[in-house]
């Protein structure tokens, strides 16, 4: 008879975690199924739920700023007309 293992994300080894914290997480689920014997499938499982909260954080290009499309637009547009008005006072045209 096998015996039936049961683990959720939150009672990872904290070897499991670490590596995960490292981005290494084919790392991460070879350890946590030589520690506790599940299964390939399983353990992937467990590492990507474990990796939302516990893997390295990437900023994303678009999250950098805080200022929404419209409001750069507006400021774009605002920039173009200053450029323009001092072209056509400079240049008299």
């Amino acid at each position: 008879m096998t015996t039936e293992v049961i683990i959720t994300d939150k009672q990872l080894p904290a070897e499991v975690i670490r590596a995960i914290e490292q981005g290494r997480k084919i790392e991460a689920i070879k350890i946590l199924r030589e520690e506790t014997g599940l299964g390939l499938a399983n353990a992937k499982v467990l590492v990507d739920r474990a990796h939302r909260t516990h893997g390295p954080q990437k900023k994303l290009p678009g999250a950098i700023s805080t200022e929404s499309g419209a409001a750069k637009l507006l400021k774009s547009g605002f920039l173009v007309m200053i450029l323009v008005g001092f072209y056509y006072f400079y240049f008299n045209v």
